[in-house]
């Protein structure tokens, strides 16, 4: 019976090379991250139910619980952009996420 001295060659996984490929796989992913969230998705919905804002007022006359809860978070959100807490970039991104909220809770009909 042979046997394999196994301290002659290394596997494949603990050369040199592969731990420093993991090193920098393991770096790119945390510049991505980094990335995403300063930047973030331009274009890409941080919510599921974007597409669904309300075209106007008719949607919410039918709804009047719909209609407070967007006139109160979305008028947080609006406070919070005058007392300057958040900038033009991030109004956008709450307002939606506000909406999302609103219409989730209670949806239009």
């Amino acid at each position: 019976m042979q046997t394999k001295d196994s301290g002659s060659r290394s596997a494949l996984l603990d050369r040199p090379a592969a731990r420093l490929s993991a090193l920098v796989v393991a770096g790119l992913a945390v510049l991505a991250i980094v990335w995403i969230g300063r930047v973030g998705f331009a274009g890409v919905a941080l919510t599921p139910f974007e597409h669904l804002a309300p075209a106007g007022n008719a949607d919410l006359a039918g709804n009047p619980e719909l209609a407070a809860c967007l006139q109160s978070r979305v008028g947080a959100v609006d406070q919070m952009r005058s007392d300057g807490v958040i900038d033009d970039a991030q109004y956008d991104t709450f307002k939606t996420r506000a909406v999302s909220y609103c219409q989730a809770q209670f949806p239009p009909q």
